[in-house]
C-alpha cells in the first residue's frame, strides 16, 4: 500500500513546488504597468508623462513628445545644467533618449544616467526609452516604453 501512495505523494510535492511563487526572489519583479522614472535638475523633479509602450499584454501608441507637451508647462533649466533620471526596481536593461527642438530631432548621450541641458536658450523636447530584456541575445523582452518631458533652457 504504501508503494502505490508514496508515487502520489511526491508527484503532489513537485507540483505544488512548480507553483510556488518567487517571494523569496532577489530579482526585482516587473509590476502590471510600465514603472514611472524620476526625472530631476538640482534637486527639483521635472514632471514626466508616460508615452508609447508595450507592457504585459498592452501595447499603447502615444503622439510625438512636441504634440503631446505643446500646452504642459515647462521646467526651467539653466544652459547646461545636469539633468538625472532613475528607476525604482528592476533596472531596464537598454535605454535611450532623443531629443526634439524646433522640428529637429537628435540622440542625446546618457552618462550613469544622466545628461546635459543644451547651451542655447528654448524649448525642448525629450523622449526617454527604457527597454528590459529577458534575453539580451535572442532580444527577448519583458516590456519596453517611453516617457516623455520638456524643459526651457535659460541663461
Amino acid at each position: 500500500m504504501s508503494r502505490k501512495i508514496l508515487p502520489i505523494v511526491f508527484s503532489i510535492v513537485m507540483l505544488l513546488s512548480a507553483c510556488r511563487s518567487n517571494e523569496g526572489s532577489s530579482e526585482p519583479q516587473m509590476g502590471n504597468t510600465p514603472p514611472q522614472p524620476e526625472v530631476n535638475v538640482n534637486g527639483e523633479s521635472i514632471r514626466v508623462y508616460q508615452s508609447s509602450y508595450c507592457w504585459g499584454n498592452t501595447c499603447a501608441d502615444y503622439i510625438g513628445p512636441e504634440e503631446m507637451l505643446r500646452d504642459k508647462e515647462k521646467e526651467t533649466v539653466l544652459a547646461n545644467a545636469t539633468i538625472k533620471f532613475r528607476f525604482e526596481g528592476k533596472q531596464p536593461t537598454e535605454i535611450s533618449l532623443s531629443k526634439y527642438h524646433n522640428g529637429a530631432h537628435s540622440q542625446e548621450t546618457i552618462n550613469e544616467n544622466s545628461f546635459h541641458a543644451p547651451e542655447e536658450k528654448g524649448a525642448y523636447y525629450y523622449s526617454l526609452s527604457a527597454t528590459w530584456l529577458k534575453d539580451k541575445e535572442k532580444r527577448i523582452s519583458e516590456g519596453s516604453s517611453s516617457y516623455v518631458f520638456v524643459i526651457e533652457v535659460q541663461d
